[in-house]
Formats: C-alpha cells, sequence, structure tokens
C-alpha cells in the first residue's frame, strides 16, 4: 500500500475503479469486493479523517469518533447491498 494514498484511492485501486466516483457505482461484485477489502483492513491503517471522508463518500452518514467507529458503520451500511 503506498504510504501516500488516501483510503478511498486505495478502494478505488483494489476494487478495480477507474474513478474515485466509480466507487458510488458498483456492480454486486465489485461492492462485495469492496466489503471485503474493508473487512480485511484494520483502521489503524488509516486516520479517523480518512475513514469518516469514505464514510461520508460512501453513505452520507455522519462522521464517527474513531476510525474503528467509521469502518464499522461503513461497513454497517454497505453491507445491506451485498
Amino acid at each position: 500500500m503506498n504510504a501516500h494514498m488516501s483510503l478511498l484511492d486505495y478502494l478505488a485501486q483494489r476494487t478495480g475503479c477507474l474513478y474515485l466516483s466509480d466507487l458510488r457505482q458498483l456492480d454486486r461484485r465489485r461492492r462485495g469486493l469492496l466489503l471485503q477489502v474493508l473487512e480485511r483492513l484494520p483502521p489503524e491503517k488509516f486516520p479517523p479523517k480518512e475513514w469518516n471522508e469514505a464514510l461520508g463518500y460512501l453513505t452520507g452518514a455522519a462522521p464517527e469518533e474513531t476510525a474503528e467507529k467509521a469502518r464499522t458503520r461503513l461497513l454497517a451500511l454497505l453491507g445491506p447491498f451485498r
């Protein structure tokens, strides 16, 4: 993982998206891949700010207090769409 890559850029790269905006329009297979990546990604790999940016960008949800809470909420909100 590139030390300077943001969480959203990392997720886009890992799901094969050419553009960051493609993360908002994933088909079923890529959404499943996104969830797998998120499930395997420890919250401490990215700062809370980046987890909250991903949470807001992908779901529109309000920020959480910690990276772990933001990751958990992101998984919960994205999970039902598997």
